[in-house]
């Protein structure tokens, strides 16, 4: 924020200077560690954006397990009642079988007292109507016996006829829960494969997401450790451009009149400067916080200023120099903005002409 004469004739000397103080060396090994942070800054961005992509996969997978599992249980309940059912046909099955066995013994026991029965009707002959007749004491005696006979025989025929029938119907009832019985064995099996299919599905699903875990985290892991020696190479920078800042101060020092004599880290305010007015001592106390801390020698060139001096210098009636606002400070080119935040500070204005006008942060 001042004119191009005044900048020739307070500085020339000391840039001058300052070409033949500041080592070479230094503006490379600054450009080198610049381009290694950019680098480092790029593979940053890559490997960020690659957590970002393994993140949504992930995610992806877990919502496809969820998905799984909710089939899963569905086909577990299902497989439960189907085992549920087959439990309790063959329960149905073992019982019917139990009755069908019992049944057969009454039927061979019937059957062989029925056959002997028969055997002693054979061998003893059937008897005569004369001789039922004539063995009876009275009609009633007579009625009495031929009713017996024909009971006997009724209930023998019942009971073989009953106990085949009964044998039957379970029998029936034995294949008709076999049949079911292979049926739902058959239904289980179908849905057991079902829920072992799915399974082995969330299981790969499982090992998938897993993999990308574990690549995410491998990323993460080559990400901060790339933070941590971007950030090395930042504070290495900040060294450099400190010392780079440090050497063109002695420069300045050497050639500008009105400055502090032998040299010395802080801040130093030109013969004839104002640093009284405004926010003027609250900045030149910033700078020399900041002069000290990087072990600089920094020059208040110029502080408060009246508008017609700003006019004079090339300046604006009301630029913050008028209002106790700025100064311009040679040797804070080279500190980054961030390091001037640190301390209250900022550059405004932005170009190599306005490198070393600093206000307050913020103000």
């Amino acid at each position: 924020m001042r004119s191009t004469a005044l900048r020739i004739a307070v500085l020339s000397g000391a840039v001058l200077a300052g070409l033949s103080l500041v080592p070479a060396g230094r503006g490379h090994a600054a450009g080198s560690l610049q381009a290694r942070i950019d680098a480092a800054r790029r593979q940053e961005g890559a490997l960020q954006a690659n957590i970002d992509t393994q993140n949504r996969q992930i995610a992806s997978y877990q919502g496809r397990l969820g998905d799984l599992e909710a089939e899963l249980a569905g086909i577990q309940a299902r497989l439960d009642q189907e085992r549920a059912r087959l439990s309790e046909t063959q329960s149905q099955l073992r019982a019917s079988r139990g009755s069908l066995s019992r049944l057969r013994i009454t039927l061979a026991h019937d059957r062989r007292a029925l056959a002997r029965q028969l055997v002693k009707q054979y061998e003893a002959g059937e008897p005569q109507l004369v001789q039922v007749v004539l063995g009876a004491s009275s009609l009633s005696d007579l009625l009495e016996t031929a009713e017996m006979m024909r009971r006997v025989q009724q209930a023998n025929t019942r009971i073989a006829d009953r106990v085949r029938v009964t044998r039957d119907r379970v029998s029936t009832e034995v294949h008709h829960l076999a049949a079911l019985e292979a049926t739902q064995q058959r239904q289980a099996a179908t849905v057991l494969s079902q829920r072992d299919a799915v399974a082995e599905i969330r299981l790969e699903v499982a090992n998938r997401k897993l993999a990308a875990e574990q690549a995410r985290d491998r990323s993460s892991a080559q990400l901060g450790a790339l933070r941590s020696r971007r950030a090395s190479l930042e504070r290495d920078l900040q060294r450099a451009q400190a010392r780079a800042a440090a050497a063109q101060s002695r420069a300045f020092m050497i050639t500008t009149p009105g400055t502090a004599a032998a040299g010395g880290d802080g801040f130093f305010p030109a013969a004839g400067t104002d640093y009284t007015v405004g926010n003027e001592p609250e900045l030149a106390a910033r700078l020399d916080r900041l002069g000290r801390a990087l072990h600089l020698h920094l020059i208040g060139l110029s502080g408060y200023r009246t508008p017609a001096h700003s006019v004079a210098v090339g300046g604006f009636p009301n630029d913050p120099h008028t209002r106790g606002e700025a100064s311009d400070t040679p040797g804070v080119e080279g500190v980054p903005e961030a390091v001037l935040n640190q301390y209250g500070l900022t550059r405004p204005f932005g170009g190599a002409a306005e490198a070393d006008h600093i206000q307050l942060l913020g103000g």
